[in-house]
């Protein structure tokens, strides 16, 4: 675990940190091998390239996804927010970890990140001229 982002979750307020506790140990719990960091000043997760991540908003957590939008069919919670990859669950009480399917959601995104990169489907479409 990461000092840095130790320091962050410190620095929330009781209850998004309950939250984010939470998120991490799932994080950590269900996917082996997954590296956590704090890049672009929030908590990341990698895991067969950039993962998840943990932001806050008013009165929550954010979890979000960076192939998130991949895996919207399966699970309704998770919301694109006009964002072209990212797809996050708002979270603003641990029990919204049960009611929104988080473990189910991170089992997915992780089997899905990993199978992209075996098969090298690149997380942004190229743009044709």
């Amino acid at each position: 675990m990461s000092p840095l982002v130790d320091a962050y979750i410190d620095n929330l307020s009781e209850t998004q940190q309950a939250i984010a506790e939470q998120v991490r140990r799932l994080l950590t719990s269900l996917v082996p091998g997954i590296q956590e960091k704090l890049s672009f000043k929030i908590p990341f997760y990698h895991y067969f390239g950039m993962f998840c991540y943990i932001n806050v908003i008013p009165n929550g957590i954010d979890l979000g996804f960076c192939r998130g939008k991949d895996i919207t069919g399966e699970f309704p919670s998770l919301e694109g927010k006009g964002r072209a990859i990212v797809a996050s669950v708002s979270l603003y009480a641990v029990s919204d970890i049960d009611k929104k399917e988080v473990r189910e959601i991170i089992v997915a995104a992780a089997l899905w990140n990993a199978e992209a990169r075996k098969k090298k489907i690149p997380m942004v479409k190229k743009r044709k001229r």
